[in-house]
């Protein structure tokens, strides 16, 4: 896996999370201190998140990230 598919995934597992809680993305933007627009960008592929945002929308969604070894695939788990 590559570095785009890597984000991609765990853009798409972002997205999931939000639509299975029945959250818009003004609800989300508002429980991160983020805007709404953010939010659709990062989740329409046209803005990459830096890791500190990243780590906010996960804690926010209740979503545990794991990391490992170039070798393994990095996992994206609700907890």
């Amino acid at each position: 896996m590559n570095e785009l598919e890597a984000v991609a995934q765990l853009v798409n597992a972002i997205h999931q999370r939000r639509i299975e809680l029945g959250w818009t993305q003004k609800e989300l933007a508002d429980k991160v201190g983020l805007h709404q627009e953010s939010i659709a960008r990062i989740e329409n592929g046209g803005s990459i998140p830096r890791l500190d945002t990243v780590f906010k929308l996960a804690m926010a969604l209740g979503m545990k990230l794991s990391l490992h070894g170039a070798e393994e695939a990095a996992t994206v788990s609700i907890g």
